[in-house]
């Protein structure tokens, strides 16, 4: 595969790493004169047609992707049976390396990473894309400390695949959100679980979930609670737990409404954050990392006797430094209580209780009701000065548009109407009227000129136009087909036809009608008839008799059968009085016969 030269223009270099689905090479691109990292896919996943157009479409889509926190894919090809993508080539390492090397990291850099990958996402989330497979593995850091996400394509089109808990997989089950699992449908709060599983392990050191067995690690995802981050590291802030936590609520709508949402909470710790702890040491008011001093603290090494009475001297001034003006000089700190859902008022009396101040900022919501708080920054739990502002933004309740006229307008023209406004076309009901014509909007619901909720449903009535004449449906079972749909033509009436054997009658005749006879119906609506396929009835015998009066010299003697096959005439002869006649009629289905003699009807009965 060195020296492989890709669309005329990648010179593959150097095999810089390999994972489950794609093996990684360093490139030269030929064109623009510079190295770049190309992804191949592997046999087993090249050999699948419907893998490999997954695979090419979310690689063109998430080509589209712009951010300095998101690898960036210059290209996607083919050559041959080889499939790949170019990206930017990163120098640095990945997540995984660094938490296996270092964790649990130092709360400050665990913050600073989640909050370049909550911008990558959150960039990706804002233009439809969904990574669906955060994990430390598909983090990069380059040597300048920069975050940049990866594997956005190859991460959609492998999801999309059925899940079989092996292999690559089980790097991914470790931070597969609930849903995933489950094998519903995901949503930009799926990647916020799996980054809140990734700040968990880059704080304790730990995976928020583990198993021997794969299915046994989804189940408790599902399932289960995870444990107190601050039980493993207690140098976690109990805000920052608070974050881990929320990103992994269960339901999907309990998390952060958006990774922009969950970077600016992750940003108030950091801003709050006590400049001792996390492995560093205070000197000359600012930081150092440890380690750092360890030069400058060997070349002023102090005698055992020194080093006592140096720290005799700064217990005493610190302690008095403590106790007269701690509270005057530092402030006083206050915990900030939880406002969220509570209405401006109560809000702002359980601030002013607090000693604290609150600032008012306004948001149309869907779903939290008018003049209750939404969201608030600080958050619940921060350490803010006395007398600090608490920004509190307050729902005004959802955003309302007027609903615009839409009565006589043509139908096309109130639909489009409807939606140019912000509003969503509901019910039509359609109506005769003689006033207006066919497809005109008689009224709306609701009325021309309601403020109404934007996105919601208008209803409309919609004339028919004038009412149609109306006809009585005949009866047409057990008449020949030809001959129904005479009569229907006759009175104005459409027919839809079915088949279906019959025992009952033969081929081609009505056996079944949806519209009963004398029913009223429009001219031009359809009547449902089905149809005998046959094989009809068997053929049988009666033998009737007659004995013929003696008033007559002569008598014709007629026998008229009505069957399955429609009425038809059985015998017709002539015979002298007092005769007795045997005849054997023919009939199929049951029916009746009648015998008349010279016209006049004699008997009759049924078959």
């Amino acid at each position: 595969m060195i020296g492989t030269v890709l669309g005329e223009r990648y010179e593959l270099k150097e095999k810089i790493g390999e994972g489950g689905m794609a093996d990684v090479y360093t490139a030269h691109c030929r064109i623009l004169d510079r190295v770049v990292a190309v992804k191949i896919l592997k046999e087993e996943f090249s050999q699948d047609k419907n893998f490999v157009q997954k695979f090419r479409t979310e690689a063109l889509a998430a080509a589209r992707l712009s951010h300095p926190n998101i690898v960036n894919i210059f290209d996607v090809g083919q050559e041959d049976d080889i499939h790949y993508i170019v990206m930017e080539y990163i120098e640095g390492q990945t997540l995984q390396r660094i938490i296996s090397d270092q964790a649990p990291l130092p709360v400050k850099k665990a913050v600073d990473i989640a909050i370049m990958i909550c911008y990558g996402i959150q960039h990706a989330h804002e233009r439809g894309i969904i990574h669906r497979d955060i994990k430390p593995h598909n983090i990069l850091i380059t040597t300048q400390g920069t975050v940049k996400v990866a594997d956005f394509g190859i991460a959609q089109a492998v999801n999309k695949k059925t899940i079989t808990f092996g292999g690559d997989i089980e790097g991914s089950v470790h931070y597969i959100s609930p849903e995933q699992a489950k094998g519903e449908a995901v949503s930009p709060a799926t990647d916020i679980y799996s980054l809140g599983c990734v700040l968990y392990e880059m704080l304790t050191a730990k995976l928020p979930f583990d198993a021997e067995s794969m299915i046994t690690v989804a189940l408790k995802h599902i399932h289960d609670e995870p444990e107190s981050p601050r039980i493993s590291n207690p140098l976690i802030p109990l805000p920052l737990e608070k974050i881990v936590l929320k990103a992994m609520e269960k339901v999907p709508a309990h998390r952060y409404a958006s990774a922009w949402e969950m970077s600016e909470d992750l940003l108030q710790v950091q801003a709050n954050m006590h400049a001792r702890g996390n492995g560093e040491v205070l000197i000359n008011n600012g930081f150092m990392e440890d380690g750092e001093g360890d030069s400058l603290a060997k070349k002023r090494k102090l005698s055992p006797v020194g080093i006592i009475i140096i720290l005799a001297a700064l217990i005493g001034l610190l302690s008095g430094l403590a106790y007269n003006f701690s509270s005057s000089f530092f402030g006083e700190e206050i915990v900030v209580p939880d406002i969220v859902g509570m209405t401006m008022e109560e809000a702002n009396k359980t601030l002013l209780d607090s000693g604290l101040t609150m600032s008012i900022k306004r948001s149309n919501n869907d779903e939290v009701e008018k003049d209750r708080v939404i969201v608030q920054k600080p958050a619940e739990g921060m350490k803010v000065k006395k007398k600090a502002q608490i920004e509190a933004t307050v729902s005004d309740g959802p955003q309302l548009e007027t609903v615009p006229n839409l009565a006589n307008q043509k139908v096309a023209d109130a639909k489009v109407a409807i939606k140019n406004a912000g509003f969503a076309v509901g019910l039509i009901d359609l109506e005769y009227d003689d006033q207006y014509e066919a497809d005109i909007v008689m009224s709306q619901d609701p009325e021309y000129g309601t403020s109404y909720k934007q996105g919601s449903a208008i209803n409309l009535m919609v004339s028919k136009g004038p009412a149609p004449n109306r006809v009585a449906m005949p009866k047409l079972i057990g008449m020949e087909l030809e001959k129904a749909k005479e009569k229907l033509t006759a009175l104005k009436l459409l027919e839809n036809i079915s088949w279906e054997e019959s025992q009952e009658y033969y081929s081609n005749y009505v056996i079944k009608q949806d519209t009963a006879a004398g029913v009223l119906l429009d001219e031009e609506s359809t009547v449902n008839l089905t149809i005998s396929k046959g094989p009809g009835p068997a053929q049988k015998t009666k033998m009737v008799k007659i004995v013929l009066p003696e008033d007559k010299d002569y008598y014709n003697v007629q026998v008229m059968v009505n069957d399955a096959k429609g009425e038809h005439e059985a015998y017709n002869e002539f015979h002298p009085a007092g005769e007795t006649i045997n005849i054997a009629i023919n009939y199929s289905g049951t029916g009746n016969y009648v015998v008349r003699l010279n016209g006049i009807e004699h008997e009759s009965s049924n078959l």
